[in-house]
């Protein structure tokens, strides 16, 4: 009988010994401190990250680690902590030894007694400081890349202003080439501040009907769900609505007052399709041939975006639809 109440003491004893374990072997920090924020414990990767040892920080406060400016983190956590509450993946800065400061991302948790009651914090701290210095970096690459595209697209504008310039009645052609170019900065500067990796549906919609929307309430952008584009799918969709957006300002609905343009999205299974609906404009006619500006919403979406495209010319009002792989709109970035 002494052997069987022997035996949850020693199952208990192995449990603490692997949590133990754990706790020495992780490469991340493991910190535990009372509610004053007086450290009790840490363990191998804390030393190494932070560059104390443990007889160095055991009885101290945590705040010797937290820069000057950020020590209210240390309140707001406490705070958390004494309602029962975690801190998750919380990035910051903390200060080693040395004086170095490094970037953490921090999760923190409740420790409570054998009677339930909050005693205390257990912390753990990632270095992410290397992961950091690669964001800035990529940034960095971004921004670069960003303003050489931007200079040879102005390059482009100059060599295409004198072509155009020795051509007789080429002014309407210079512009809209102009505007061409002007929808594709819009397209980069908006995949530069989502680093590449493409952009959100609204979003994009925002930024090129931006300069089309004097009056917001002319073109209506219906909620439709929360979609990210690919990188292929921003600039293809950009340039499409530029050359919708053009052509309604020119002999659409948004020619003359009182007409008005929708825009909406929807996801059908797995696909998503995007409407352009005008009305209240001129009478529609069907175009006697195919322009540029036609070519490019009906070819080049069918060709990046392996889309169905459908143009209807209806007297009432230009209709258009776009329908493409709802696959297709994660795991794309730059190359």
């Amino acid at each position: 009988m002494a052997v069987l109440a022997q035996e949850p003491y020693i199952e208990t004893e192995i449990e603490l010994a692997r949590l133990a374990a754990i706790v020495a072997s992780s490469n991340d920090a493991i910190v535990s401190k009372n509610l004053n924020g007086i450290i009790n414990s840490w363990n191998a990767a804390a030393e190494r990250i932070f560059g104390y040892k443990a007889e160095e920080i055991i009885g101290r406060s945590i705040t010797t680690i937290i820069p000057q400016e950020l020590q209210s983190e240390e309140v707001e956590i406490i705070g958390k902590i004494r309602r029962g509450e975690r801190v998750e993946h919380f990035d910051t800065v903390r200060v080693r030894k040395d004086g170095r400061r490094i970037h953490v991302s921090i999760t923190v948790s409740p420790l409570r007694n054998s009677r339930g009651e909050i005693v205390g914090a257990s912390k753990i701290a990632r270095d992410i400081t290397e992961r950091k210095r690669e964001e800035e970096l990529k940034e960095v690459l971004v921004n670069e890349l960003n303003h050489r595209t931007k200079n040879l697209l102005a390059t482009v504008q100059a060599i295409a202003s004198q072509t155009f310039d020795a051509l007789p009645n080429a002014d309407n052609q210079l512009t809209l080439f102009r505007q061409r170019i002007g929808a594709l900065i819009v397209s980069q500067d908006l995949l530069t501040r989502n680093g590449w990796r493409g952009a959100p549906l609204n979003t994009m919609l925002e930024a090129v009907l931006g300069p089309f929307r004097g009056d917001a309430a002319r073109i209506e952008m219906a909620q439709g769900p929360q979609l990210e584009l690919t990188l292929r799918q921003t600039n293809a969709l950009a340039m499409a609505l530029h050359e919708l957006a053009t052509n309604a300002a020119k002999y659409g609905a948004l020619s003359g007052t009182g007409g008005s343009v929708r825009v909406s999205w929807a996801v059908m299974g797995d696909q998503v399709e995007l409407r352009w609906e005008e009305n209240g404009g001129p009478a529609v006619t069907i175009p006697k041939r195919e322009g540029f500006g036609t070519h490019m919403i009906r070819n080049a979406l069918r060709h990046e975006l392996n889309a169905d495209v459908v143009l209807d010319y209806a007297s009432h009002g230009l209709r258009f639809a776009a329908r493409f792989p709802l696959a297709a709109t994660s795991g794309e970035t730059a190359v």
